[in-house]
């Protein structure tokens, strides 16, 4: 397991310095390892989400059968390569939201697990949503605490939004663990927790109902201070807001955070 003396080295050694951009804050905390690998099941194939140096990709090997590392530097992909020449790991050597899964070796996956850059963070968690990732059926992810806890908001206020009510009606989500600075190299500004998300076993909306749902919530919460009456009369008329939401028993003058996840439901579902 790396810790930092050895992270300052190899870093030394590939000529790379920590890139803000990519969100490199290295992982050197071995227990914080330990307990996300434990979290994923040993059957099925995993992918991990920018194993960096390979500090969680060691403990992942200890314990899945089938692992995928998909890495945006082309450096740290050698290094992991040779690092874990022999083992079943293969690596691939890519920028995560522009590959196509099928097209990665290990597909379909079921498993996801990473130590997540946090600037993309988002974007990230939508590419689960997917059909190309459909199979996935848990995610053990780091992120940063504050986003975190937008994805698991579900009853209203300034963290409920658009994140957790894109997430809800396909996975559950969990705490795991939480991580200090002093757990990365170099330190980060911000706290980290790691979720867990389970597929749930029936979809509470899918198909072109949950394409509505969606469209649904990325309209009410544009504009956070206005009504979700003013948010959809962007998209239909003042009739058709209206009696949209008379039909899923929604008060007009609400905000959208004030609006429970099942209502927007009702809302995709009336509108088929």
């Amino acid at each position: 397991m790396m810790l930092l003396p050895e992270v300052r080295r190899n870093l030394n050694r590939l000529g790379l310095r920590p890139d803000r951009d990519l969100g490199q804050n290295f992982l050197v905390n071995p227990s914080i390892a330990r307990k996300i690998a434990a979290a994923v099941p040993e059957e099925g194939s995993t992918m991990e989400i920018g194993p960096g140096l390979g500090s969680l990709t060691e403990q992942l090997l200890n314990r899945c059968g089938s692992l995928t590392a998909v890495e945006i530097s082309a450096r740290m992909s050698d290094f992991l390569k040779e690092r874990f020449s022999g083992r079943s790991l293969t690596v691939v050597h890519g920028d995560f939201l522009k590959l196509d899964p099928s097209a990665i070796p290990g597909f379909p996956f079921s498993t996801i697990a990473g130590n997540l850059p946090y600037s993309i963070s988002s974007p990230i968690l939508f590419r689960l949503l997917e059909d190309g990732f459909r199979h996935v059926t848990m995610a053990v992810i780091m992120l940063q605490r504050e986003v975190a806890q937008r994805l698991a908001a579900l009853d209203g206020g300034r963290d409920y939004g658009k994140l957790s009510l894109q997430i809800w009606p396909l996975f559950t989500v969990e705490v795991l663990l939480d991580a200090i600075q002093e757990d990365f190299f170099p330190p980060p500004e911000v706290r980290s927790r790691v979720l867990v998300l389970n597929r749930r076993s029936e979809p509470l909306a899918s198909g072109d109902t949950y394409s509505r749902f969606r469209r649904l919530v990325k309209v009410s919460f544009a504009k956070r201070r206005k009504t979700i009456f003013n948010n959809l009369k962007t998209i239909m008329n003042r009739e058709e807001a209206c009696g949209l939401l008379s039909s899923a028993g929604v008060d007009p003058d609400l905000r959208a955070e004030q609006v429970p996840p099942d209502r927007f439901l009702a809302m995709a579902e009336a509108m088929s």
